[in-house]
């Protein structure tokens, strides 16, 4: 069994790959058997996450994956992609270019700004604060499997892309749908109609405050309504552990709640209290830096 992420089935054939946030693999991923091909979405940080991804491809389905499919461009879904450079692997334009910006141009810098990030957080554990010192602890384990995996990483592009939908055919029907951006300036997820199953990428986070400093809450919680409108059973979302229906359902009124944060530049976004139904969600600062970084951008 993989060390680095658990795996959840959510219907035969269809697996979740759910990762710690701080951990080595930090976004979640997915694995889906068609019946005569695997589909994998998402490929994790880092390679070492990815190589247990790819162990766990060929354990559940028997068969190596023929497709890779990046939902959106952040490091934490498609720095893993080099494991899997031999197939196609599939995203939107707008994410390659994303992915391009991102890249750190300089490796050697990259290292060392790990390196300060650790000993940051390693101060951290002497704080009187018990919450500030669990945390810290938990982000170390993830730092240090990234500088494990920062000598050798090579950003891998995707090779097929797409506009608005690819349909995947199979004894299990796979499409690959976006409505624009939310989290990002461009989001894909996956929908099974036939099993009424989402994948989600960033789209969705389960009891955890959703990163919103790339995004659009607005368009987010129109995204999040279409996404519900399909009549999903099950939603595994990028953070989190899968969950029902109730998780868009959830989240498009916190997207529009976050949104008016952003509008009003009033208020102090250190001092802004959770959206209504998140109070007990995990890392709310992520919240409030959100808000203030998007009315920065404007």
């Amino acid at each position: 069994m993989p060390a680095l992420f658990e795996v959840v089935e959510l219907g035969p054939g269809v697996y979740a790959a759910v990762s710690d946030i701080a951990g080595a693999a930090v976004g979640n991923a997915a694995i889906i058997d068609t019946g005569d091909k695997t589909l994998v979405i998402d490929s994790f940080m880092t390679a070492q996450a990815a190589r247990e991804l790819r162990t766990e491809v060929s354990r559940l389905t028997g068969r190596s994956a023929f497709m890779l499919v990046n939902t959106h461009w952040h490091g934490d879904h498609t720095w893993g992609n080099q494991e899997f450079a031999e197939i196609p692997i599939v995203s939107t334009a707008r994410t390659v270019e994303l992915m391009i910006t991102d890249t750190p141009a300089d490796l050697t810098a990259y290292e060392a700004e790990l390196d300060a990030h650790l000993a940051a957080l390693r101060k951290k554990l002497e704080s009187e604060d018990a919450e500030e010192r669990s945390m810290a602890k938990r982000r170390i384990f993830g730092v240090e499997h990234l500088k494990v995996a920062a000598p050798g990483l090579r950003i891998t592009l995707p090779d097929i892309l797409f506009e608005d939908r690819l349909v995947i055919e199979g004894e299990r029907r796979v499409e690959l749908l976006t409505y624009g951006g939310g989290h990002t300036d461009s989001d894909v997820f996956a929908w099974l109609p036939d099993d009424r199953i989402v994948i989600a990428g960033d789209l969705c986070w389960n009891r955890i405050h959703p990163r919103t400093q790339d995004g659009h809450p607005s368009a987010w919680a129109d995204i999040l309504d279409r996404m519900a409108a399909l009549g999903p059973v099950k939603i595994h979302p990028g953070h989190g552990r899968p969950g029902g229906p109730e998780i868009p359902e959830i989240l498009a009124p916190y997207m529009r709640t976050v949104a008016g944060y952003v509008e009003d530049a009033a208020a102090d976004p250190a001092t802004l209290p959770p959206p209504p139904g998140s109070e007990a969600w995990d890392t709310p600062e992520r919240m409030r830096a959100g808000v203030a970084k998007l009315r920065e951008v404007g």
